[in-house]
Formats: structure tokens, C-alpha cells, sequence
């Protein structure tokens, strides 16, 4: 299924990064950055902040498979932690 307004990337363990976010966000165009944290779901629409981000994830972004290439890495991590389970048990 294809969804042209949705991006998709799988960032690898083992990638180098020259930018390390500290958490998870998404970026809903230039307006507004959401950012989940254990305890809370911040909304972010300060335009200095959101084009933080913004940068942080243009200097990301080159390091993340998309398409086959995130499918295999997603089966394997998958694969991965069923291997997990089984030693847990």
C-alpha cells in the first residue's frame, strides 16, 4: 500500500549519525512537531523549534532504509527478537 504523504525509513542500530535525537517526533509539514515522551505528548508550534527539528531530521533522514531494504531489516529485527522469546520461556 502506498501512501503518497507518508514517508516511511527504518534508521539501522548500527548507522552513524550526526545527529542523535534524544526521542522519537513527527514533523506535520512546518507548523507543528509532536514528540511523545514516557509521561506526556507535547505539541511543539513555535516556529524557531519546529524548524529544529526540521534540521534534525534533514541530517537523519539520509541514514534510513526505505523499501526492500527496510523490509529486510525489519524481518530480521523480527526474526531477532522471536529468538528472544524463545530463550526467554
Amino acid at each position: 500500500m502506498e501512501q503518497k504523504s507518508v514517508w516511511f525509513g527504518v534508521i539501522p542500530w548500527s548507522a552513524g549519525l550526526n545527529v542523535v535525537p534524544p526521542h522519537g517526533f513527527t514533523i506535520y509539514d512546518d507548523t507543528a512537531v509532536s514528540v511523545e515522551t514516557f509521561t506526556a505528548e507535547l505539541t511543539i508550534t513555535e516556529p524557531d523549534a519546529v524548524a529544529d527539528y526540521r534540521a534534525a531530521y534533514e541530517a537523519i533522514e539520509p541514514s534510513a532504509l526505505t523499501g526492500d531494504d527496510a523490509r529486510a531489516l525489519l524481518r530480521e529485527i523480527r526474526d531477532d527478537f522471536r529468538k528472544l522469546t524463545t530463550v526467554i520461556q
